[in-house]
């Protein structure tokens, strides 16, 4: 009965060992999961580096972007197995035996970090975004809304939410109503199909682009939003195209002058919408004035406590700050602040330093 027993467990532990040895292909099982852990992981990551900058900004502090640049897996597993049987020792007068099994799994990754840096880069996210490239993601369908009120200081003069302009009491000012109008009506007729970009060429094959109010072949109520809208930016109501130019300030009624923001201006136009403690306003530069209006298009909250859900958060100088799950608003704004920087993230200094670092 003993040799049957011992017997059973050298089977066993032989067994354990041929199990443990039959994951040593464990690499390609763990693809699917490790892919989509680290996409949610630097996902994650990149949401809240960015509002992370945000409150920076807010904070008259600088913004420092830093990139993964690589992720590498690394696993190795062993196994050992051993045993031993011996009967009627001359020594001990007795039987002798043993067994043993063990195994080792190691999960390693190696992480690559690249700070963002170098001219090209820095130009990419200071300079205006060029109106073409403005008005070609309209055309492409992007919400002529959601780009006209964060990429856009202000159009024919009329003014949006401004981090330059400051009002009476110091804010930064809030955007004109004829502004806010403008834009609700262009979203209404990108919708309906009533307006258009296109591009010209003289002889000298200089391009100009052309945008087009549209108002032949549409309802009556169309052609009147389109008329309200031309009105609004003091465009001429019997022309359906005008030139488009790059400039801060009316130039006349058949030109349509955009003047573009940055991606930092972009940035620091969302900074005025968070909601700043008051214990901490001294440390931070003025918001938005809100007086006569209650339309915030973006907001970050903040508190003492860390929030149970959240769309994204960061904690900044004892404060918590984060974007409400259920801010579907806010999501949309945020999201597409990150699609646009991703546009200006294809610069790359050979010379960057990068930053590798194992994890245990």
């Amino acid at each position: 009965m003993k040799k049957a027993s011992l017997i059973g467990k050298v089977a066993i532990a032989v067994g354990l060992g041929m199990l443990l040895a039959s994951c040593g292909s464990y690499g390609p099982r763990s693809m699917d999961r490790d892919q989509l852990d680290y996409g949610n992981s630097i996902g994650n990551n990149w949401k809240n580096q960015m509002l992370a900058n945000i409150v920076k900004i807010r904070y008259v502090d600088m913004p420092v972007f830093v990139d993964v640049g690589s992720v590498v897996s690394g696993y190795s597993l062993s196994t050992t197995v051993n045993g031993n049987l011996g009967f009627n020792d001359n020594i001990t007068g007795g039987n002798s035996q043993g067994l043993g099994a063990s195994g080792t799994y190691t999960d390693r990754p190696t992480i690559t970090y690249m700070p963002k840096t170098g001219d090209d880069y820095l130009r990419a996210i200071m300079e205006p975004v060029a109106p073409a490239n403005l008005l070609a993601l309209i055309q492409a369908g992007y919400s002529s809304e959601l780009l006209f009120t964060w990429a856009v200081e202000a159009i024919n003069g009329v003014h949006n939410w401004s981090v330059s302009r400051r009002s009476n009491n110091g804010r930064s000012s809030s955007a004109d109503p004829e502004f806010i109008e403008f834009v609700a009506l262009m979203q209404e007729l990108q919708t309906l199909g009533a307006v258009g970009f296109g591009l010209t060429s003289d002889e000298n094959e200089k391009h100009d682009i052309i945008f087009r109010l549209k108002k032949q072949g549409l309802p009556e109520s169309t052609i009147q939003k389109s008329r309200r809208a031309a009105e609004i930016i003091g465009l001429d109501p019997k022309q359906e195209q005008f030139r488009v130019i790059y400039a801060p300030f009316k130039s006349d009624s058949a030109t349509l002058s955009i003047q573009t923001r940055s991606v930092i201006q972009m940035l620091s136009a969302m900074a005025g919408f968070i909601d700043v403690p008051a214990e901490k306003a001294t440390y931070a530069s003025p918001g938005y004035d809100y007086t006569g209006t209650s339309q915030r298009p973006f907001q970050v909250r903040s508190g003492k406590d860390r929030p149970d859900v959240s769309f994204a958060q960061i904690k900044y100088q004892g404060y918590w700050y984060w974007i409400d799950n259920s801010d579907i608003p806010s999501k949309r704004v945020f999201t597409l602040m990150l699609f646009v920087t991703t546009l200006t993230n294809q610069a790359k200094d050979a010379n960057a330093p990068v930053l590798t670092i194992p994890t245990q």
